[in-house]
């Protein structure tokens, strides 16, 4: 994927939280680990989807755990499964 398409794609992510149509952190390291999702999926050239798959889980996983611990949940098992060493 090249990096164009992964930084569209992880920023048009439609569970973002967002105010005013601006993505929302509520603090740093929110908007590190997108950035560094997007950096992940566009190095190993996955799809967006593909982690998308992994936060969807995350979330249906623990829905009443907040929405940025389970992107860093997710970051960290996409992470993982694609290096498994």
């Amino acid at each position: 994927m090249s990096h164009t398409a992964a930084v569209a794609d992880g920023l048009a992510e439609p569970s973002i939280p967002r105010s005013n149509g601006t993505l929302a952190f509520d603090a740093p390291w929110q908007g590190r680990a997108l950035a560094m999702a997007i950096l992940l999926v566009e190095r190993t050239d996955q799809q967006w989807d593909v982690f998308r798959r992994y936060l969807i889980h995350a979330i249906d996983d623990k829905p009443e755990r907040p929405y940025w611990d389970s992107f860093a949940t997710a970051l960290d098992t996409f992470a993982a499964e694609l290096d498994p060493d």
